[in-house]
This record gives structure tokens, C-alpha cells and sequence, in this order.
């Protein structure tokens, strides 16, 4: 069995609460305008007070601390060379438009995300405004949300430096964005990514984000890197946040995630698991939701093969593989997983799956996936009956691979079967040294 399926989104929902990154009361007001412009015009508050005010009133207006005439601020204007009444409609009209792009990017409605981005394209001196880094932020969502995480993560980094410029809200946002960002970096098999993204995800200040929606990719960092406690922890965390904010189809990916946490349960449990997913499974088909729905057959046709119930795991991989795009490591993923259940179960004609893993193995070729190309391998020396050869590409192939990028199924998986091989035919040495290494990663019987 090769690994069980997670879907990531890179999305938020509608918050509990407004998720606006400044408070609700401090919509850019006067003084933030004339102190935005003042900087840019490379005036101190007692050069641009100068015959008008002192620059302790300046400092005062700026932080909207007092109250002024409206004939200082038309002095201010005229300093400043800027209209600062009609900078203040501006400003406002520009929050309203890039909160309203963010509730369509938590909303994934992407006819409407890209009628907002329009919109906010007709602002060309959006990035020069106090708006920018909001701006920018929302840009790197954007390019998520299209799976182009190579020009998220440029973006992200280009910000790297003014995080001191940001409000608390934008940092927070900041942080969420390039945890994500490491996430999306989990097929590229370096194992600090999965970790960084924890650190980042973990140093979010929910109190001030107000978008426990991160618990859910939280959830899926710690399940990659084998902490099931604590991805339960924070799944369980994102599916009551979606269930309170009427999130359903996240409540369903948030319970997903649960569900993969539990361990060996008894047979009344198992009824219980499995009557949950055949539940969430209808409920995608209420709401439309193919993608999760495949998600969903395929960790359910896991929680079958974990219990050898062979049949049943053939059935729920094949309909999820049928919902997979071709060209893609899920396919792969789906793939592998349908076959190993094929072939444990005897169900296929061994032709039948040699030449299916065969196109799998050139698939992973073409897609330069280095950890499928072992999977496929494993599998055709298994169906070609090469035992010899197979232990020992999983000795000395296989397994330094998945040790080197932690991945923690296929090392229980395949150490447990070396383990087994070694012990079967009295080659103790090897059962030992294989035994520590199964150890140091926690994963002896």
C-alpha cells in the first residue's frame, strides 16, 4: 500500500469574523494619507508642518489622535501636491474591491476572482499605495489558487523583507501564504519543506488572523511528516471552525483528514469509519464536489487494504483512479494503489497489470518523478517475480531514497517486507540492521 490521499486546497473560506487586514474602525483615514504621502515626499512631520502646524500636531493628525480644520488639510494637500480628500475615495474604494477579491479567492467562485482582479488591474498606482503589500499578498493566493507556485513563491520572497511594514493582520496572512507555499513544494521530496511548513503555520497568531482555517493545512503538513496526534488535533480544529461558518465542503475535507488518523480499530469502530466516508461521499455528490468525492473513495479503499479486504479496496481505487487526471502524480498515486490491491487480492490477470504498471513506471519517467519510477520499479520486479532483485533494489535503492526525503509509508511499508524477508530466510544480520532502521524511525512492530 502505497499512501493515503490528501486533498490541498490552496484556498481559505468565508471567516467567522471579517477577515480585514486592518481593524474595522481604522479605514485608511486622513492621517494615514498624509503620512503615506508625506514619507513618500521625503518631508519630516516638522518640514511639512513648517508655517502650518508644529510637528507635534502633525504627528497627532497622522496617528488620528486629534481633530483639525478642514483648511489644514487642504494646506497639507497643496504641500504635499496630492488630493487628499479624493485620495481618501480612492483608497477606500481600492480596500473595498482587493476585500472583496479576497472573499472570492476564500471562496474559490473563480468567475469571480477574475472579474475582481480586473477590476483592480484599472489601479495602476495600487502598488504604491498603503495597499500594496495586501495587494501583492493576495496576488501570491491568486497564483496558488492556479497551482503556478513557482510565481507564488517569488512573490512571497520579494516580500521576505518588508514584513516590518506590514500590519499584524498582513503578517499573519503572510506566514499562512508561505507556509502554503512549502507545502506545494512536497513533490519536489525535500523533507524541510514539510518541516518549514509546520514551523511557519505553527507561529501564526490566530488571535489576531482570526482564520482557523490554517489548522486544516496544519493538519495536512503534520500528517505528511507521519505526526498523526497532531494532525488530528488540527483538523479537528478546521472542521468545527467550517462547520460554525457554514463551510460544508471544507468541513468535509477537514473530516477527511480525521478520519485517516485513526489507527487499528475494532470492528465496530471500522463500521463507524466506514460509515462516515460512504456519508461524506454522498454528501459531495449533494454538493457537487467530484474532486473530493475521488479523494474520499481512495482513503476509503485504504482503510480496506489496511485490513486486507482486497475486493473492497479494488473497487473504491478503481473509481477513484477513473476521476484522475492522466498526466498527474495523483494519477500515479491511484494507480500504484489500485494495482498493489489487484495483485494482493489476485483480482487482475498479471499481464493485464504488468502492462498497467509498466505505463505507469514511463508516466512517472516522463513526469521526472523520481519516487514513483521506485514505486513502479518494486512493482514490476514483484509482478515479474524477481524476488531476489526486488529485495534488493528495495535495500539498497529504495529504501535510502525514502529515508533521505521521509517518506514514512513506504519506509514502514517496504522496511516491514525487508524486515520480513531477511527474518524468513535466517539472514539475521541483515533483520538486524534493517530492524534499526526501522527503529530510529519508530516504526518496529
Amino acid at each position: 500500500m502505497f499512501r493515503e490521499e490528501i486533498n490541498l486546497v490552496m484556498e481559505v473560506f468565508r471567516p467567522e469574523y471579517r477577515i480585514y487586514h486592518l481593524e474595522e474602525e481604522t479605514i485608511m483615514h486622513e492621517g494615514e494619507i498624509i503620512r503615506y504621502y508625506r514619507k513618500k515626499a521625503g518631508l519630516s512631520q516638522e518640514q511639512l508642518g513648517k508655517d502650518i502646524c508644529t510637528a507635534t500636531h502633525v504627528s497627532k493628525i497622522e496617528r488620528g489622535q486629534t481633530k483639525y480644520s478642514p483648511e489644514l488639510v487642504s494646506l497639507f494637500s497643496a504641500r504635499l501636491g496630492v488630493d487628499i480628500a479624493q485620495e481618501i475615495h480612492y483608497m477606500r474604494d481600492v480596500k473595498c474591491k482587493l476585500e472583496k477579491w479576497h472573499i472570492s479567492i476564500i471562496m474559490q467562485r473563480m468567475k469571480e476572482v477574475e472579474e475582481r482582479k480586473e477590476e483592480l488591474e484599472k489601479y495602476p498606482s495600487i502598488l504604491s499605495s498603503k495597499s500594496a503589500l495586501f495587494y501583492q499578498l493576495l496576488m501570491a493566493r491568486y497564483y496558488l489558487l492556479h497551482k503556478k507556485e513557482e510565481k507564488a513563491s517569488m512573490l512571497v520572497k520579494s516580500l521576505q523583507n518588508q514584513t516590518k511594514e506590514m500590519d499584524a493582520f498582513e503578517q499573519n496572512l503572510f506566514k499562512h501564504v508561505s507556509g502554503l507555499c512549502y507545502l506545494e513544494k512536497y513533490n519536489s521530496f525535500l523533507s524541510e519543506n514539510r518541516k518549514k511548513a509546520i514551523e511557519i503555520l505553527e507561529s501564526i497568531d490566530g488571535e489576531t488572523y482570526k482564520n482557523e482555517e490554517y489548522h486544516y493545512h496544519l493538519a495536512i503538513a503534520y500528517q505528511w511528516v507521519g505526526y498523526h496526534t497532531m494532525a488530528y488535533i488540527n483538523a479537528e480544529k478546521a472542521f468545527h471552525y467550517f462547520k460554525r461558518t457554514n463551510a460544508f465542503r471544507r468541513a468535509i475535507q477537514a473530516e477527511s483528514v480525521m478520519l485517516l488518523q485513526y489507527g487499528s480499530v475494532t470492528k465496530t469502530e471500522f463500521k463507524h469509519v466506514e460509515e462516515r466516508y460512504k456519508s461524506l461521499i454522498s454528501d459531495c455528490d449533494s454538493l457537487n464536489e467530484p474532486s473530493i468525492k475521488a479523494m474520499l473513495l481512495h482513503n476509503l479503499g485504504f482503510e480496506y487494504f489496511k485490513r486486507k479486504q482486497y475486493q473492497q479496496a479494488e473497487k473504491f481505487f478503481k473509481q477513484a483512479l477513473l476521476m484522475a487526471p492522466k498526466q498527474s502524480s495523483l494519477y500515479l498515486n491511484r494507480l500504484y494503489n489500485y494495482l498493489d490491491s489487484c495483485i494482493e487480492g489476485s483480482i487482475l490477470q498479471k499481464a493485464d497489470m504488468y502492462t498497467k504498471a509498466r505505463d505507469g513506471f514511463h508516466l512517472a519517467q516522463k513526469l521526472k518523478n523520481p519516487l514513483y519510477q521506485h514505486i513502479f520499479s518494486l512493482l514490476l520486479l514483484k509482478l515479474e517475480e524477481k524476488y531476489e532483485d526486488y529485495y534488493q533494489y528495495i535495500e539498497q535503492i529504495a529504501l535510502p531514497f525514502f529515508q533521505s526525503n521521509d517518506h514514512f509509508t513506504m519506509l514502514n511499508k517496504f522496511g516491514q517486507q525487508l524486515y520480513d524477508h531477511y527474518a524468513a530466510t535466517k539472514d539475521y544480520e541483515k533483520t538486524v540492521r534493517v530492524g534499526e532502521i526501522l527503529k530510529k524511525w519508530h516504526l518496529v512492530r
